[in-house]
């Protein structure tokens, strides 16, 4: 097979979402930016977060022995601007002994500054006899890949459901497709539900298109079993778009995921 074909044991809905690393520069990655990406005009934001575990992550994954695992990502917008392509570069901010905390900067084909972020790692030791694949064949792999263009949402996709907007509630079954090596789901696929529900949430309750301007995530424990489901509160009054986003595991009973959003008007 052509190295820069799509393999089927990479179509899965995180492989869709485009996010690839630079070859040239290992601090860097970018996305292309189509609709089905996006809402209201504006690339969502888990793709984004999926830009930052590519570049980050998998620049760790290629010199740390241990495993890496994502335990936080904060992310606000820069300018709400409709983009074709977005660029990250991320900048060290701590590599410590047990957590590597660093920064991103994200801007779109002009220049212009669309996002910041900070995502954090914790380092987890490999199980006896358990081996780390070879991550710089890997990135290489990807970042020549022609990924198939989408034909549809990405949370269609991922196979998240809006059961009632009111109470923020959404669901997914995980399937195979959005799960990473050892079952979990994997963290963009949680950011893209934690901002579903907010995002819905907001819409209900101020009666008018809304973007998710910034969210915070903590990652808890991974979904495994599902259904995964969400429900969503305001911090404060409406006005100020403060929203807190509970992700449960219902198949464990167990909170898997936490978030909290800012939402605004369209």
């Amino acid at each position: 097979m052509d190295e820069t074909e799509f393999p089927t044991d990479f179509l899965s809905v995180m492989a869709r979402m485009g996010a690839r690393p630079d070859l040239v520069d290992p601090s860097k990655g970018q996305v292309q930016v189509n609709d089905y990406l996006c809402s209201n005009g504006i690339i969502r934001i888990a793709p984004l977060m999926l830009l930052a575990d590519t570049v980050v992550g998998m620049r760790l994954e290629s010199f740390i022995e241990d495993w890496t695992f994502t335990t936080d990502f904060s992310f606000r917008r820069g300018q709400l601007v409709p983009s074709k392509r977005i660029e990250a570069k991320s900048t060290i901010l701590r590599h410590g002994k047990k957590l590597l905390v660093e920064k991103l900067e994200y801007v779109d084909e002009k220049g212009i500054h669309v996002g910041h972020a900070q995502i954090t790692f914790i380092r987890t030791p490999l199980r006896e006899g358990e081996v780390k694949p070879d991550v710089g064949k890997v990135r290489d792999r990807m970042g020549h890949m022609q990924v198939p263009p989408l034909e549809q949402t990405v949370e269609e996709l991922a196979g998240i459901t809006i059961e009632d907007a009111a109470t923020g509630r959404v669901s997914m079954i995980p399937q195979e497709a959005v799960r990473r090596p050892g079952g979990f789901v994997q963290g963009a696929i949680m950011t893209l539900i934690g901002e579903v529900s907010a995002q819905v949430f907001a819409e209900s309750h101020l009666g008018s298109p809304c973007f998710v301007t910034g969210i915070d995530v903590r990652y808890l424990i991974g979904g495994r079993s599902g259904p995964l489901t969400t429900s969503a509160a305001w911090i404060g009054s409406p006005e100020r778009g403060s929203i807190q986003v509970t992700l449960t595991d219902e198949g464990h009973d167990v909170i898997s995921c936490t978030f909290l959003a800012q939402v605004e008007p369209c």
